[in-house]
């Protein structure tokens, strides 16, 4: 009697770690899952490549261009080196030359326009023809190529600025360009960021509504 029991209970024993191993093995499996969740929650860890890839791609779409950041104004004060030195003064108060004979299209068109090289020639082929800057002109006329120009003043790309409406509307060049006949050097005078438009707007009694600009 004392044997058969003892071997009876050799099952009984397996059926136990049996169950054992398997609450064992499915208690673990539930223990592990929200590890795994976690894991699966957080974002892959960049390998050194990917963050020199990435940094190189945010300072390039953050590199400041020549007006600071891409929308903005060009600064205020801005006075670049031009390839021809082309004197205002002389020009404009002691030859008393109208701004529009250069800037021709400043009371017809968005644009104030630059003159071309013949322009200049009309009277440089005879009038200071030794001097250096106006040999710089002949050489681009023989060329046959423009002057090229360094831009100065520039508004975002989304606000229109239409010469010929404020030029018509009795807006003089100098009440946003400064006193231009008195700068040997033509330089930004005004910030033409959108407060200091809308105040000459307010001022004047004109429209200052988002469409008026932002069309």
């Amino acid at each position: 009697m004392t044997r058969g029991r003892k071997w009876a209970a050799i099952p009984g024993l397996a059926l136990i770690a049996a169950v054992a191993t398997v609450l064992s093995a499915y208690s673990g499996a539930q223990a592990g899952a929200p590890a795994q969740a976690a894991t699966a929650a957080q974002p892959p860890v960049a390998t050194p490549t990917d963050t020199a890839v990435l940094r190189q791609q945010r300072d390039t779409l953050a590199a400041p261009g020549p007006w600071a950041y891409s929308a903005a104004s060009s600064d205020q004060g801005y006075a670049p080196e031009q390839p021809v030195n082309f004197p205002h003064p002389v020009h404009v108060q002691s030859l008393q030359m109208n701004c529009v004979y250069c800037h021709f299209a400043a009371d017809k068109s968005p644009d104030p326009g630059m003159p071309a090289v013949g322009t200049c020639m009309g009277c440089h082929t005879v009038v200071a023809a030794g001097k250096p800057e106006i040999q710089k002109l002949a050489k681009y006329y023989n060329e046959k190529k423009p002057v090229p120009w360094v831009r100065i003043h520039k508004v975002p790309d989304y606000v229109h600025f239409p010469h010929m409406r404020h030029v018509d509307a009795g807006v003089t060049c100098q009440s946003c360009h400064g006193q231009v006949q008195n700068m040997p050097r033509v330089y930004q005078y005004s910030s033409l960021n959108m407060g200091w438009c809308v105040s000459c707007h307010v001022e004047r009694k004109a429209r200052y509504d988002c469409a008026t600009c932002h069309y």
